[in-house]
């Protein structure tokens, strides 16, 4: 096999590059989308079916992005089993099989809607990754999909 002249020889991995790492993981959950400053009339009028008196599910797909600079030792951006184990419970114990209007304590007096959630969840997130003292890593984006149409992002701004 002839080798193209003039070919860069590859970049040595070793150097700082930013990466991104994302991790999914699905969560079930109900909610109704109800706001107590609006009659009844008007909150259905804006959240129409969604806010049913009893709620709804939905089968959430949660993805969490990281960036930041490799660990040239391990090869890694993050260790994936400690980023599972974050969200296991920081999550899942949290929102898994919730009444998001009743059962979580970050969402009361808020409506529910997948754009607070994604919010709530960043602000849950973030404060963990402050606290882990290891290369510039940080959260750089939480993405629900609330239906297989439906998502929403948030970036932390």
């Amino acid at each position: 096999m002839k080798q193209k002249k003039n070919a860069p020889s590859p970049a040595p991995v070793n150097r700082p590059r930013k990466l991104y790492v994302t991790r999914t993981i699905e969560f079930n959950a109900a909610h109704r989308l109800f706001n107590p400053e609006f009659s009844e009339e008007k909150n259905r009028e804006i959240y129409g079916k969604c806010t049913n008196a009893h709620g709804h599910g939905h089968n959430y797909l949660l993805e969490i992005t990281l960036g930041g600079i490799m660990d040239p030792e391990t090869g890694f951006l993050f260790d994936l089993k400690e980023l599972k184990a974050i969200l296991e419970d920081e999550v899942m114990a949290r929102f898994d099989h919730r009444h998001l209007n009743h059962d979580v304590a970050e969402l009361k007096g808020l409506v529910p809607t997948t754009e607070v959630l994604a919010i709530v969840i960043w602000d849950i997130l973030e404060e963990q990754f402050q606290n882990i003292d290891n290369r510039e890593i940080s959260l750089q984006a939480v993405k629900i999909h609330e239906t297989g149409k439906n998502s929403v992002s948030y970036l932390g701004e």
